[in-house]
C-alpha cells in the first residue's frame, strides 16, 4: 500500500514542494518555526497526557474485564461468544493469507473524505486501489489526517446497518433455520460476529499501517499521533465492552472506580521512584 494515503489539494501540494526546495535559512521562516513548535507541543501533550490516559484506561479495562470473566461469567454471554467468533474468523482468514487490501484502502480514504466533509472541507478528487489511494481537499487538521486510525469504518457500517434493521425488526427474535428441526438463529448474533470481525480487521490494519512510514502520522508528529490513536481505540473498545455488559450503568461506575484506583496507584509509584 502506498504511503501517500492522504493529500491536500494540488495547489497546497505545490506550495509544500516549493517550501521544501527553499534553502535552509529560508525554511527557518517564522511560519516554519511555528509549525515545528506546534509539533513539539503536541509531542509533549502526547507524552504527558494522551499516552498516560491511554495506559491507565487500558490497565483499568483489563482489570474490569478480568473480573467480569471470572466473577460474572461474561464469557458465557452471547455478546462475548459471537464477538470472539467474529474475531477468530478474521484471525483464521488473515493467517490463511487473505489480505483485503482494496477494502482497507477504500475504508481508509472514505474515512478521510467523510471527516474532511464534516469539517467543511471541499473534496477535489479521491482514489482508492490495492496500490494505494488519496483524498484531495482544502481542509486539514488532526482529526482529518488521523481519521482512518481512529474510526473503525466497517464496524461503523455494521452498527448503522443493524441499527436501521433493529428499528423495524426485533433482532433478538429467534429464526427457524431450514437445516434441522429446532435449529434457530438470532439475527443479533450476526451483528456481534460482524462487529468482532470488522473490529479486528480495523485493529490489524491500524497496527500494520502505523508501523510503516506514513505521512498521515508525520503531519502531527508520530509520537503524538500514535498516542492519540492508542487512546481513542482504547476508549472505543471500552465503550463496546460497556454496551455489551448486562448492566452498563453499573459497569460504568465500576470502571470509574477502578480507573481512579489505577491513577492513585500510578501517582504512588511515581512518588516512590522520585522520593
Amino acid at each position: 500500500m502506498s504511503a501517500n494515503t492522504y493529500r491536500l489539494s494540488a495547489r497546497e501540494r505545490a506550495e509544500q514542494k516549493l517550501e521544501r526546495s527553499k534553502p535552509a535559512n529560508v525554511r527557518n521562516h517564522p511560519k516554519a518555526k511555528l509549525q515545528k513548535k506546534v509539533r513539539t507541543y503536541k509531542g509533549l501533550l502526547g507524552a504527558f497526557l494522551l499516552l498516560p490516559l491511554g495506559l491507565i484506561t487500558a490497565f483499568t479495562l483489563v482489570e474490569v474485564f478480568f473480573r467480569a470473566m471470572t466473577r460474572a461469567e461474561f464469557w458465557r454471554s452471547d455478546q462475548f461468544i459471537f464477538f470472539t467468533t467474529g474475531g477468530v474468523a478474521w484471525a483464521v482468514s488473515y493467517l490463511a493469507g487473505w489480505r483485503p487490501i482494496h477494502a482497507y484502502v477504500l475504508g481508509h480514504e472514505l474515512s478521510h473524505l467523510i471527516v474532511a466533509r464534516a469539517f467543511g472541507g471541499e473534496i477535489f478528487g479521491w482514489s482508492a486501489s490495492p496500490n494505494g489511494g488519496y483524498v484531495e481537499t482544502n481542509k486539514s487538521n488532526t482529526w482529518i489526517t488521523l481519521a482512518p486510525y481512529l474510526i473503525p469504518f466497517y464496524s461503523m457500517i455494521v452498527m448503522i446497518v443493524f441499527g436501521l434493521l433493529g428499528m423495524f425488526w426485533n433482532l433478538h427474535d429467534p429464526l427457524a433455520l431450514p437445516i434441522g428441526k429446532g435449529v434457530t438463529l438470532r439475527p443479533v448474533w450476526l451483528f456481534y460476529a460482524a462487529l468482532g470481525l470488522t473490529w479486528w480487521f480495523h485493529a490489524t490494519y491500524t497496527v500494520k499501517t502505523v508501523l510503516t512510514h506514513q505521512s498521515d502520522l508525520e503531519r502531527n508528529g508520530e509520537f503524538f499521533s500514535m498516542s492519540l490513536i492508542f487512546l481513542i481505540n482504547i476508549l472505543l473498545i471500552t465503550a463496546l465492552y460497556l454496551c455489551a455488559s448486562p448492566a452498563p450503568a453499573h459497569e460504568f461506575i465500576e470502571l470509574g472506580r477502578c480507573w481512579l484506583g489505577t491513577v492513585a496507584w500510578a501517582f504512588s509509584l511515581i512518588r516512590q521512584v522520585f522520593a
